[in-house]
């Protein structure tokens, strides 16, 4: 409801249904929930309530060296009548024509009081990144300045390069008063001379990979060391190119992949190749069956195969059991909470 006086108080009442909200370069989601917007309407009203997000894909985008920058500001000289006319019109006029229709406006602002949720399938692929998240949002401040707290953590996750499989040990997605992600995953391994860590961090759009070891080394050696156990000046003129290959998709040139595109075709909600404990390769084909059911089903090359399935009965307590195909099962019941 609306009162006509001159604050406009309002008390509106919005059911989201099936929402989808995307940046076609960089993301898509499917939004749920009931919002509020209460008070007076010339400033001083509130948007609250909670919304729950459903399947969500963050594709960190290939740059290249065919990507162009922001057109700059054009200015006319001596323009004639009628195109003057015309941009006055269009608000193009003047020193404003330049200016984010964002940033210029002029309007009082609604608070904010926003609960996100997102327990799982928050995904997030590219530049040899395949990763799912899970968390919550709260989202306060006001419409003109967004302040959000808390982040969607790692479930699970990898990062290929150049063919190599490495486990992802931590991960986190958060909004920082804007709505582009910024992502931070982290990776590592032991190599002949120590410690390798491979750190994707930055916004999702222009992330920055990094590569740090102990003892401390310059990156393409560390690099080097991490995908062939050699110092750089000890590989081969091949290895060298597959170097360059491999830094080449880090930095946003190489392209989504046969998996990446048979996973998207099979709409499955992962897709991998991997090696067993006995050294046979093996497809893994993981899907939710619900929002809180995921199952994948692994079949090798030497004929065994297990299917798994993990049922999340609360935030913090998940259900796994597996069944292989040599009759071997299991079932348990984990508890995880972050401090």
């Amino acid at each position: 409801a609306i009162t006509l006086t001159p604050a406009l108080p309002a008390d509106i009442a919005v059911t989201v249904r099936n929402l989808t909200y995307a940046d076609p370069s960089l993301y898509s989601t499917t939004l749920n929930g009931d919002l509020r917007l209460a008070g007076p309407l010339s400033g001083g009203a509130q948007i609250s309530g909670v919304i729950n997000v459903g399947e969500t894909s963050i594709q960190v985008p290939a740059t290249g060296l065919t990507s162009i920058g922001d057109i700059p500001q054009i200015t006319q000289v001596n323009a004639p009548a009628d195109v003057l006319a015309t941009r006055r019109k269009a608000g193009l006029d003047g020193a404003d024509a330049g200016e984010d229709p964002a940033e210029s406006a002029s309007g009082p602002g609604f608070r904010l009081n926003l609960q996100i949720n997102a327990p799982n399938r928050i995904f997030v692929r590219g530049r040899g990144l395949d990763a799912e998240l899970g968390g919550a949002l709260t989202l306060t401040g006001s419409t003109n300045r967004i302040i959000s707290a808390g982040r969607f953590e790692l479930i699970r996750g990898r990062l290929d390069i150049l063919g190599k499989r490495f486990l992802l040990d931590e991960g986190s997605v958060q909004f920082q008063g804007d709505f582009i992600p910024y992502i931070r995953f982290v990776t590592s391994t032991d190599t002949k001379t120590g410690e390798v860590r491979v750190i994707v961090s930055g916004p999702a759009n222009e992330p920055e990979v990094t590569f740090e070891s102990t003892p401390a080394a310059p990156q393409d050696e560390v690099l080097s060391q991490l995908l062939f156990g050699r110092n750089i000046s000890e590989i081969s003129a091949f290895q060298a190119l597959q170097l360059a290959s491999a830094v080449a998709t880090l930095a946003g040139r190489g392209g989504e992949g046969v998996i990446g595109n048979l996973r998207e075709g099979f709409g499955l909600d992962d897709l991998d190749v991997t090696t067993t404990d006995d050294g046979a390769t093996a497809l893994r084909l993981g899907k939710y069956l619900t929002d809180n059911v995921y199952t994948d089903v692994t079949a090798a090359s030497d004929g065994t195969g297990e299917v798994s399935l993990n049922l999340d009965i609360t935030e913090s307590l998940t259900a796994k059991g597996t069944l292989g195909s040599d009759g071997d099962s299991s079932i348990g019941i984990f508890f995880e909470r972050d401090y």
